[in-house]
């Protein structure tokens, strides 16, 4: 069959003979194309929405790293060996509108790379980081999350909860201080002259130049720019402080799980202990298997489940006593 006679065979022909004559195109700088993978990476995590992040971490980095190329390299030369940068954790859940800095909105399932920069405005967001644990990001603040066990906290404030579930230390980088997790939850708190780290549970490194101290449960450690030293200082475990992180807890389905279960992660994400009023009944109700969905703020939605099984609770300072209704 001739060219004539068949279109398509002398299109692939012609298109042929004009690669074969183009010359490779000289390749930007490492900056202009690393810039590019993460506007490329952040609009599909934008456009992808709530797929599940997992699915979406090889597809979506290919197909960064495909567009990427095709946008800077059209016309030959070759491709940058350098792979697009990682996901480091998803979307848990957000409250309000975070965007990153290209301008990108996130949403609930949504994936973010290394190297992302976030604004939370007048929202907030928490992340599942790829390595494990929580990373909740409070209103008013800008993260970049440079890694899976990073984070740079720029202005505002964060919170980190390892939830016995790391192997690798989580960091936080500021302007004042170095603040690193031995296994802990904690919050750090930065403004123009000011880092406040405080620990609700477990320990907390804080290294500042050839300065460096321990915090435990109950401690914040603060750094200021008027002097080189870490000043020691109490805090509360519960309320307060917390209560915006505590918005942020993941979330918890009863359904299948023991009361003793749902009062254990009641416990973890609001520092507050947990006590019956009689050993009798919490014998009898602790292994007791709960059903339904109760989606409300922790308080009210230890209410409810404490209602199914015909309990009820009042505080007792930092602790919630559980009696028969």
């Amino acid at each position: 069959m001739s060219y004539q006679n068949d279109p398509e065979t002398e299109r692939e022909r012609l298109l042929q003979q004009l690669f074969a004559r183009a010359e490779p195109r000289p390749q930007p700088p490492a900056s202009d194309t690393e810039q590019i993978r993460q506007a490329v990476l952040e609009e599909w995590e934008t456009v992808t929405g709530r797929r599940v992040w997992r699915k979406r971490a090889a597809f979506g980095a290919a197909a960064a790293a495909a567009l990427v190329a095709a946008f800077v390299y059209v016309g030959g030369g070759s491709v940058p060996t350098a792979g697009p940068a990682p996901l480091v954790a998803h979307v848990e859940q957000v409250q309000g509108v975070v965007t990153t800095a290209t301008g990108a909105r996130l949403g609930a399932g949504s994936g973010v790379v290394a190297g992302t920069r976030l604004d939370s405005g007048e929202g907030q967001i928490g992340f599942r980081l790829a390595s494990g644990g929580s990373l909740r990001i409070a209103p008013h603040s800008r993260v970049v999350l440079v890694g899976s066990d990073e984070a740079e906290l720029l202005a505002g404030a964060l919170y980190f909860d390892s939830e016995d579930q790391r192997t690798a230390e989580f960091a936080v980088i500021t302007g004042l201080a170095r603040v690193r997790d031995v296994g802990t939850q904690f919050l750090v708190r930065l403004d123009d002259t000011r880092l406040d780290v405080g620990v609700r549970q477990g320990l907390v490194n804080v290294t500042r130049g050839a300065v460096s101290d321990t915090a435990a449960a109950g401690e914040r450690l603060i750094a200021t720019q008027a002097t080189n030293d870490l000043r020691r200082d109490s805090i509360s475990t519960v309320g307060g402080d917390w209560e915006w992180a505590e918005r942020l807890a993941p979330p918890f389905d009863i359904t299948g799980h023991t009361l003793g279960e749902f009062l254990d992660w009641f416990e973890a994400q609001t520092g507050r202990t947990v006590v019956f009023a009689d050993p009798t009944t919490e014998r009898a109700l602790r292994a007791a298997v709960q059903t339904g969905s109760v989606e409300a703020s922790l308080m009210q939605k230890l209410s409810a489940v404490l209602a199914l099984n015909d309990l009820s609770y009042v505080l007792d300072g930092e602790r919630v006593v559980i009696q028969r209704q």
